[in-house]
This record gives structure tokens, sequence and C-alpha cells, in this order.
């Protein structure tokens, strides 16, 4: 599946949780504290949603970041994760990376971008693009939400 894949399936699947909530589009910028424009664009696929404000949606419609951004289709959301982060990386891209013996111009490369570049996604000094983490997740075949200490279950949910 191709990230305009994801895009498509991101779109909907925003549109289908603010429906079932009976949320306007206004409503649902007014709870991210954005203009109904900018939500607009983002649940259109103007503009990609920034993972902080992804969570936030998650949070609110009570599903994975896994299910709002396409790599599974069931709305659960995983069990929460015991581990809070309290300092930079909040992210486990490191750990993962070195639990599969990799170096960071391998998983680089699978980016298509530099060691420095993906080096500061695994720091936290950048934050890492809605595409990429898609792409990390299904490469080491675990969930954006085990990336990003939302849940320590590594697996995605199954499509159904």
């Amino acid at each position: 599946m191709s990230i305009y894949n994801f895009s498509v399936i991101v779109m909907n699947n925003l549109k289908k949780l603010r429906k079932e909530k009976d949320c306007s589009q206004k409503d649902i910028a007014k709870l991210l504290k954005i203009s109904q424009n900018g939500y607009s664009q983002y649940e259109n696929e103007i503009r990609s949603i920034p993972i902080f404000l992804l969570k936030n949606l998650a949070i609110y419609f009570n599903t994975s970041l896994d299910y709002l951004l396409g790599l599974t289709n069931i709305q659960t959301k995983y069990l929460p994760s015991k581990i809070i982060p309290t300092s930079y990386p909040d992210n486990r891209l490191k750990e993962i990376r070195e639990d599969r013996d990799l170096n960071q111009k391998k998983v680089a490369d699978l980016l298509e971008m530099s060691r420095s570049g993906y080096s500061a996604y695994e720091t936290g000094s950048n934050v890492i693009p809605n595409s990429k983490l898609i792409k990390l997740a299904l490469f080491y075949n675990v969930s954006i939400d085990y990336i990003l200490y939302l849940t320590d279950e590594r697996k995605v949910h199954k499509r159904i």
C-alpha cells in the first residue's frame, strides 16, 4: 500500500470518527485549538497532521494512531503504555533499531534520507513526518502507538 493510500485512509477515518461523534469540523478545530479551515485542510489531506495533534485526536476519539493513520481498520485503542518518557526522545526508534541489530545508515537508506536526518528522529530533535512514521512501523512490523510510547503492544492489530 502506498503512502498516498494511507493519506486517503486518514481522511476517511477522521471524517468517519467525527461524524460518529456527531461533531462538526468547527467542533474538532476548537478542541485542537486551531482554525476550522486548518482542520479542514488536515481532514481533506491538503496538509499533513502533526503527530501531536494526531495524538490528541486519538485520545478524543478513543482509538489508536494506527487506526487514524491506516495501519489497521480496527478502531480499538491499545492498552496504555506503562512507560512514560520523561525526556527526549519520546519515541522508541533507537531501541527498536538496535533490537534488530541495524545501523542508522541502513534505516536512513530505507527512508531515502541522510543518516544525520534519521538520527534527529531518534534523538527527538526533529519531528517524524507521518509518512516516515508509517514506513518505519511497516519496516519494523510494530505499531505507531508502540513507537511513540502510547502502548507497550508491539504488533499492529490485524486488519479485518
